[in-house]
């Protein structure tokens, strides 16, 4: 509850993402402080920087993104595109973006979609090639999960969120609460994530998958090409002839 509230905070004039610093650890030489919380002491200091918003700039040599994992890159870029989907309630983008959540924490868990078990299970569950996804659902995330998208969210997100802890940080001559982050990967979740629940900053196209710039708040697609593509593709897929169901009054008479 306390992380939800701040991801609701306005950002600050002097350009940190939000009105509560959100720290990393650093080189001495970048320091903008030290880790007061952690009680170092003599030449132990662990110092520490403000992330800012122009290091999340996809030019920015300080990009969180540029430093995680590829399947941390592929998790976060999925789970970016999922709460897009659901903010703008669309239905055809929340489909996409949470096969690409459950492939990616798969990959992270060393989990293969074309592995045995997970084959056998989109067997039986009478899945056709290529919705590998759903079946891994089972295995990632537990039936629950799969029965609530809202509680799908909250797990994986609140997952990626665990380390970051909220401290009171002794800057200069006066105490500062702050958002610790202890590695460039929960930072990218903390900082990206209230950006995105704010309304502003950077967003996943729904219809390429790929990051892009905010020009402005209200924005959801990287370029007018790819929002009508993905608004025919809505209206065929809520417009197109559903296949009709085996059995009831037509399908149990015999044919003459």
């Amino acid at each position: 509850m306390l992380l939800l509230t701040l991801f609701r905070m306005q950002r600050a004039r002097t350009k940190t993402v939000t009105d509560i610093p959100v720290l990393v650890p650093c080189e001495r030489s970048e320091q903008e402080g030290v880790a007061t919380w952690l009680g170092d002491v003599g030449e132990t200091y662990t110092y520490v920087r403000v992330v800012t918003q122009d290091d999340l700039a996809p030019v920015s040599k300080r990009n969180p993104i540029r430093s995680v994992s590829q399947s941390d890159r592929e998790f976060f870029l999925a789970v970016v595109a999922f709460i897009k989907g659901l903010e703008e309630k669309d239905r055809l983008a929340i489909v996409k973006a949470r096969e690409r959540v459950v492939l990616a924490l798969g990959r992270k868990r060393g989990l293969d979609p074309h592995s045995p078990d997970v084959r056998r299970a989109a067997l039986e569950m009478g899945l056709k090639p290529g919705r590998e996804a759903v079946a891994m659902e089972l295995f990632t995330l537990g039936s629950g999960h799969i029965a609530d998208v809202g509680w799908m969210f909250s797990s994986v997100v609140s997952g990626e969120l665990d380390s970051v802890r909220l401290v009171l940080w002794w800057f200069g001559k006066q105490f500062r609460p702050a958002l610790y982050c202890p590695d460039l990967k929960s930072a990218l979740f903390t900082l990206i994530l209230m950006r995105i629940v704010g309304g502003q900053g950077w967003g996943v196209c729904p219809q390429c998958g790929d990051f892009f710039v905010q020009k402005r708040a209200d924005q959801t697609y990287c370029s007018v090409a790819h929002r009508e593509a993905h608004r025919v593709a809505r209206w065929r897929k809520a417009n197109l002839p559903q296949p009709k169901k085996r059995g009831g009054r037509n399908g149990s008479r015999k044919a003459r």
